[in-house]
C-alpha cells in the first residue's frame, strides 16, 4: 500500500511517525526512516529500522570500551535498532520511494529539525525506533503473538555493560571488525565526543578514566586514515594546557575538513598547527 495511512492513537511520548510506504496498521518490521533539517531545505537523513522476530544479547560479543562507539545500539536487548544510529545524508526523497519499494520496506517520515546537532538526531533516532518498535508490538499483539518485541525492550539511554573479558583476542576481533563498518563520518563524530571525555577526565584527575579513553582512541586512530594525525591530536590533547587544547582542535578541525576534502582550509590550518607547535 502507498500514500500517507492513518495513524493508531499513540501514547504522548511516541513520536508520531508518517507512513509514506506501508501502513502503521500492519508495520512490515523493517523500515527507511528519514528526517529533514530547516537549514538545509534540500537535505535528507535517513536510517533503517530493523525489528528482530527473535531478541538477541549482542553485549555479550562486544568489549565494554568498544560500546560508546554503536551510538544507541541497543546491546543488551537487540530486537529493535537502527543502522546507522545516526541518519546519513542520502541523495533524494525519489531514491529513498524506489527502495522502498524495491525492497517492499516501510517508509517513514520522522521529524523536522531546526538544524543538524548530532545528539538531537541521535535522540531523534532513538525515538523512531521506540514508535516504530511500539507499532510492531501493537500489531502482533492484536495478532495474538505473544513474543513479539516490546516498547520496554528498548533502553531509554546506553544500556550497562555487563562484564567481558577484554583482553580476549575474540572481542577485539570482533571490535576491530565493527569499528571498520563505522562511516568516517561516525568515527570523526565518536573522535570529537571521546576528546571532550578525555578533557573531562584529565580536569577530574580520573587516571582510569583517561587510560579507558585513550585506550578508546587508540584503537579508533587504526580505523582513520594516518594522515588524519590523531595520535599527533591525542598527544596535544594530553597536554592539558591552553596550548594543548588549541592544538587539539586545530588537528580535529583538519581531520573533518580532509574527511570533506576542503583542501585549502586544511592547508590554513596545518599554518596554525605548525606556527602553535613552533611556541612551544
Amino acid at each position: 500500500m502507498t500514500g500517507k495511512k492513518p495513524k493508531p492513537q499513540q501514547q504522548d511520548d511516541r513520536m508520531d511517525l508518517t507512513f509514506e510506504r506501508g501502513d502503521s496498521q500492519h508495520p512490515r518490521g523493517h523500515a527507511i526512516v528519514y528526517f529533514r533539517v530547516d537549514t538545509e531545505p534540500d537535505k535528507l537523513y535517513a536510517s533503517y529500522i530493523v525489528v528482530l522476530p527473535v531478541k538477541a544479547d549482542f553485549g555479550k560479543y562486544v568489549p565494554p570500551f568498544l560500546a560508546s562507539h554503536l551510538g544507541n545500539l541497543p546491546l543488551n536487548d537487540f530486537s529493535c535498532f537502527a543502522m546507522p544510529p545516526v541518519p546519513e545524508e542520502v541523495s533524494s526523497h525519489r531514491e529513498l520511494e524506489h527502495l522502498s519499494d524495491l525492497r517492499q520496506d516501510d517508509l517513514v517520515f520522522g521529524s523536522s529539525m531546526f538544524s543538524f546537532d548530532l545528539p538531537r538526531m541521535m535522540e531523534g533516532i532513538t525515538d523512531a525506533v521506540q514508535s516504530y518498535s511500539e507499532l510492531c508490538a501493537d500489531y502482533y499483539d492484536r495478532q495474538g503473538l505473544t513474543s513479539a518485541p516490546t516498547a520496554e525492550s528498548i533502553p531509554a539511554a546506553a544500556p550497562q555493560q555487563t562484564e567481558t573479558d577484554t583482553g580476549s583476542d575474540n572481542s577485539y576481533s570482533v571490535s576491530e571488525v565493527l569499528l571498520g563498518l563505522m562511516s568516517e563520518r561516525d568515527k570523526l563524530a565518536e573522535l570529537s565526543n571521546l576528546l571532550g571525555k578525555l578533557q573531562f577526565a584529565q580536569e577530574g584527575r580520573d587516571d582510569n578514566m583517561t587510560g579507558e579513553i585513550t585506550e578508546e582512541i587508540n584503537a579508533l586512530a587504526r580505523h582513520l586514515p594516518e594522515d588524519f594525525q590523531v595520535m599527533n591530536l591525542l598527544a596535544a590533547a594530553k597536554e592539558t594546557t591552553g596550548r594543548g587544547s588549541r592544538l587539539a582542535q586545530l588537528y580535529l578541525d583538519r581531520c573533518f575538513r580532509l574527511a570533506d576534502g576542503d583542501t585549502n582550509t586544511v592547508q590554513t590550518l596545518e599554518a596554525q598547527i605548525d606556527e602553535l607547535r613552533g611556541q612551544g
